[in-house]
């Protein structure tokens, strides 16, 4: 039985991926951390070996609570991903002008929409998790080129923030046909062992 478990692990590890989580860093949390008269762009380098892409990114905003709204008694906080080689956080002024600071900035192909959250009134503490899909994953690859890439944040009105982490999943890297090669090598074993015992078995 310690075989065939040893074997197993062997042939799943090969289709594992490495999932890493990057914070955003700490002059974006805390109490007033999101200014409605600002934007900001938070740069993320990664370092990507040849041949490896993200497969799989998520953006979670942890704890995020409105604390001063607009005449209509709501706030609403943007969030795109941008083709910029910016490093750490970029703040800019936008006088808290309704709408995505951002879409007025970066045109074509240079940025794609995260998506918004509205917040019904002041008070309210919301947590959430935007989910990548294959647009959203196609451009982060893309603009990944340069080794760096931007998140903006547009907060309409005033927010405390929790914590906004990006997470992400890399495919593995191997040399030529190495991982297949292991992967196949462990499953013929594994199906090797199953015979044999199952042989032993038999001749009970």
């Amino acid at each position: 039985m310690k075989k065939i478990c040893i074997l197993a692990v062997i042939a799943a590890t090969c289709g594992l991926a490495s999932a890493t989580t990057v914070n955003v860093p700490s002059g974006l949390t805390g109490t007033g951390a999101l200014a409605g008269e600002n934007a900001y762009a938070w740069g993320i380098p990664i370092s990507l070996s040849p041949g490896q892409s993200i497969s799989t990114a998520s953006l979670t905003f942890t704890d995020i609570k409105l604390t001063a709204a607009n005449q209509s008694g709501k706030g609403i906080l943007y969030s795109d991903l941008l083709n910029s080689s910016l490093t750490g956080v970029h703040t800019y002024t936008d006088n808290d002008a309704p709408g995505d600071y951002f879409t007025g900035h970066y045109s074509g192909g240079n940025i794609v929409s995260l998506g918004s959250q509205i917040f019904a009134s002041v008070g309210t503490t919301l947590s959430w998790t935007v989910t990548f899909n294959s647009t959203q994953l196609a451009a982060l690859n893309a603009f990944l080129v340069n080794g760096i890439f931007d998140i903006g944040f547009d907060p309409d009105c005033h927010y405390n923030v929790g914590c906004i982490a990006f997470n992400y999943t890399t495919t593995p890297v191997s040399t030529p046909d190495t991982a297949t090669t292991i992967y196949l090598l462990g499953l013929a074993l594994l199906a090797l062992e199953v015979s044999r015992r199952k042989l032993a078995m038999a001749k009970k």
